[in-house]
């Protein structure tokens, strides 16, 4: 009896606990920089590296000085996973990484740096984030069929579409003297 009494409390905690429980927060957490260095730029960069090297072929080989440097990091946990997802795994997950970005970069309240709303509701930037993802998501397609050569291609569209938002939004002749989103 006294299990069948706990049984049927928990039961009842773990059923309304379930109907309360929410999903992460819809807002933005970082700033619009933050997303760039944290996602962006360590993603967009896998991908400018996959034009150098072939992600599927041998890699290449270290300078002495690199090895050494390497070496002295080991004991950290990025140095001592670095080699797990390797090669066309790493393209597809830096593609995704960039093609979901792209919408992260349209939520309402998203801030820039220096405290201007993100203008996620113009045209123009919405066409950079849309282009965004269709590059990379050319790119898993690419990574996925483990075609350099469309891999290749695919990622200089990822890099006109980082240039399309940068030129309207971070660079230019007047982003130093408007509230532009930096």
């Amino acid at each position: 009896m006294r299990r069948l009494v706990s049984l049927s409390v928990l039961s009842t905690l773990l059923v309304s606990g379930a109907a309360s429980a929410q999903g992460p927060s819809e807002d933005p957490i970082g700033t619009l920089a933050e997303l760039m260095v944290g996602t962006m730029f360590p993603n967009a960069n896998k991908l400018f590296d996959a034009q150098a090297v072939e992600p599927g072929g041998p890699m290449p080989e270290m300078s002495p000085e690199a090895s050494e440097a390497v070496s002295a990091v080991m004991g950290s946990t990025s140095a001592r996973y670095a080699s797990v997802y390797r090669g066309w795994q790493e393209v597809a997950g830096a593609a995704v990484a960039l093609a979901d970005g792209a919408k992260l970069t349209l939520l309402k309240g998203r801030s820039c740096k220096n405290g201007v709303l993100a203008p996620v509701d113009r045209a123009d930037y919405i066409e950079g984030a849309r282009l965004l993802e269709e590059s990379a998501v050319n790119v898993l397609t690419g990574a996925r069929n483990e075609d350099w050569d469309a891999v290749w291609e695919a990622v200089n569209y990822v890099s006109e579409s980082c240039s399309h938002c940068h030129s309207l939004y971070r660079d230019g002749p007047d982003s130093r003297q408007e509230p532009r989103c930096q």
